[in-house]
């Protein structure tokens, strides 16, 4: 049995003979954690914020978890991704409840379009839309799954992959939900979470949904997020760049293809007689494709600056906003006709305002396009985020925000980070890993390398990945900033080398990653999405190879506009943001090898600018204090070392 929280303190859950090892067999009390849970707990008892970084092995969701049980206040917990809402939820949150006996209530709350929707469901199986049988029988078996399931979860039901085209019909989304008026809000999982959620004591959710709330308080449900006092951000190293997206607008060809399509149904649906709307989509859709053609002629990605007065570009932009126009003119009459009507305007009327901030200059923004084989996107970025990011803060009013993650600092400095998000005076605080790293993790920093931007380096990379996954007979992660060299080294492994690769963008990340525990020798390749947020535990990954230093591409037009504003204002942007962004990068990059106590493995960074370059120096100090060596002789010596030394821990554990 547990213990009341109101008789307990962090120690006395943690701590040694905490409670928690009563419900975690094995469990060893941290000094690190619990250091972190007494901070968050003196920050809630006092109203403070903090900014806390938690090493790789400290427990930090424990850390945040214990005081927030403990304390009276009403906590917001936001993450960076579905799967740790889904852990903290699922597993973390029930352990601690049962262990301090409270009564808190909890709740996880996702997007909307995360929810299977009763309204979309019923409608599309009622118009029999499904030629196929197989996918008519999916979508059948979707909707009495959807009378069955308490939550609608989309992620319960495994008979669809997370990103086939058949969810369109089932889950609803910020443009095409009716919201208040919808006919089956009764039977609406949004509006059951979101009553959850406004009633809970605790409150699972993830940054998206945080930054969406702002537009979320305007639409048919009102605000989503209780008043709280607490709000947690874990995995904050990613607040920035998402709050960039959600600060900024775009439109995009697939939006004016959806809204088209919706606009065309809702017409057939509450004014049959009419074709008016169909053939002004029409012309709308095919302005779309007119410009895409367009912006073919010119770089795939780029500030609208570089093209807004080419000829063709500003034919094709005029001719688009006069098809939105004329379609608006159509809509006018015929909004009274239905509610769905009536929603596409509003969403053409947002695309139309979209348009036109896009086309207008703005010193704090910046426009810019990108195109790819099937659409384009045109979005207005903000330079900066931290003054928007305050004001957030400020609206909801929490006494205290704890902003936490395994990397947040740069060479030892939070400045950087607090800078971005606008923490001004907040106290920050780092907690070391409890990893032996020196025992358990080689660092090889081969010397004979050129730079990478020498044409020699693909081939001989190629080669040093070649030797590092026989030594280690696969058990590998190759890390790549470029999808150029992952394509490159891929063919080259797969001409040189019998093992199996995973290969990204040949099978879905949560595959790839799937098969790379059940693999006997697993070889993966990845790009930015494989630096952070991957969990592989003990002998199965012995090495990570990273090819070169995370900068970020300077072509990259809000990176590149951002730069030239540090520059202009008499700063070195070079120093005062790359250098801290790739640092904390190599940092998210190098932290994927040792995720236990028992892990041991090679970490190979392969930019020999790290030896040469005065700033090569700053970004080693600040990772964990490996044993060292440029000798490859050492490091294939080490490697050779690895399974059996797995093998003889299992051993000795299963002897036990």
């Amino acid at each position: 049995m547990g213990e009341l929280a109101s008789e307990l303190d962090v120690a006395a859950v943690l701590g040694r003979d905490g409670i928690i090892g009563d419900h975690i067999a094995d469990f060893e009390p941290r000094e690190s954690q619990l250091g972190m849970a007494a901070l968050i707990d003196e920050a809630i008892r006092l109203g403070e914020s903090r900014v806390i970084e938690a090493s790789t092995g400290i427990g930090k969701s424990f850390a945040y978890l214990v005081p927030a049980f403990l304390s009276d206040a009403r906590v917001v917990i936001s993450t960076g991704t579905r799967n740790l809402q889904d852990q903290l939820f699922e597993k973390d949150i029930p352990l601690i409840r049962k262990a301090i006996v409270s009564g808190k209530k909890v709740a996880l709350l996702k997007g909307r379009s995360n929810y299977c929707c009763p309204h979309r469901l019923r409608r599309y199986r009622a118009e029999d839309r499904f030629k196929s049988r197989e996918m008519a029988a999916i979508f059948s078996a979707l909707a009495t799954w959807s009378e069955q399931t308490d939550s609608g979860d989309i992620g319960e039901f495994a008979g669809i992959p997370e990103n086939d085209s058949l969810w369109y019909y089932a889950t609803s989304n910020a443009d095409n939900c009716l919201g208040g008026e919808c006919p089956e809000i009764d039977r609406c999982f949004v509006f059951k979470a979101r009553k959850k959620a406004l009633d809970a004591d605790i409150l699972v959710i993830n940054h998206h949904l945080y930054f969406s709330d702002l537009a979320l308080k305007q639409d048919g449900f009102g605000e989503i997020l209780p008043e709280a006092d607490v709000l947690i951000f874990d995995e904050a190293h990613q607040l920035p760049d998402i709050a960039g997206n959600f600060y900024g607008q775009q439109v995009t060809m697939r939006q004016i293809d959806t809204l088209c399509r919706d606009s065309i149904e809702a017409e057939l649906t509450e004014a049959a007689e009419s074709k008016a709307l169909k053939k002004r989509c029409d012309h709308l859709g095919k302005c779309a494709a007119d410009l895409r053609l367009a912006l073919r002629s010119f770089p795939q990605k780029a500030e609208w600056e570089r093209i807004r007065n080419a000829p063709a570009v500003q034919r094709a932009m005029a001719a688009l906003q006069q098809a939105v126009d004329a379609l608006d003119d159509e809509f006018e009459p015929m909004v009274s006709r239905g509610k769905e009507l009536a929603m596409c305007q509003r969403r053409l009327r947002t695309l139309q305002a979209a348009l036109q901030s896009f086309l207008e200059s703005d010193d704090n923004q910046v426009s810019w396009y990108e195109l790819n084989e099937r659409s384009f996107r045109l979005a207005q970025s903000p330079l900066e985020v931290a003054e928007s990011f305050r004001q957030q803060l400020a609206l909801a009013d929490f006494k205290s925000v704890i902003f936490t993650s395994a990397t947040l600092s740069s060479q030892q400095s939070f400045a950087y980070y607090c800078d971005r998000l606008g923490l001004d005076d907040i106290d920050c605080a780092s907690f070391d890993s409890p990893f032996d790293y020196e025992k358990q993790a080689l660092l090889y920093l081969p010397t004979q390398l050129p730079d990478p931007s020498d044409e020699r380096y693909p081939l001989l990379f190629g080669e040093l990945c070649r030797r590092l996954v026989l030594a280690t007979e696969g058990h590998c992660f190759i890390l790549f900033t470029s999808y150029r060299m992952l394509t490159w080294t891929a063919e080259f492994l797969r001409a040189h080398l019998d093992y199996p690769l995973l290969v990204q963008g040949e099978l879905q990340r949560n595959e790839l990653l799937h098969q790379f525990i059940q693999s006997e020798t697993p070889v993966l390749l990845g790009t930015s999405s494989f630096w952070e947020g991957v969990d592989v535990k003990g002998d199965q990954l012995r090495c990570v190879i990273i090819d070169k230093l995370p900068f970020k591409s300077p072509q990259d037009p809000v990176y590149r506009k951002r730069l030239q504003r540090v520059n202009q204002n008499g700063g070195n942007a070079f120093v005062e943001v790359q250098i801290p962004e790739a640092t904390i990068s190599l940092r998210q990059g190098v932290g994927r090898l040792i995720r236990d106590v028992g892990d041991r493995g090679i970490v190979a960074l392969c930019d020999n600018r790290l030896n040469s370059r005065s700033y090569g120096r700053g970004m080693l100090a600040s990772l964990p204090q490996m044993r060292r060596s440029a000798d490859l002789d050492e490091v294939l010596d080490f490697a050779a070392g690895l399974g059996s030394d797995a093998m003889a821990e299992h051993s000795s554990l299963e002897s036990r």
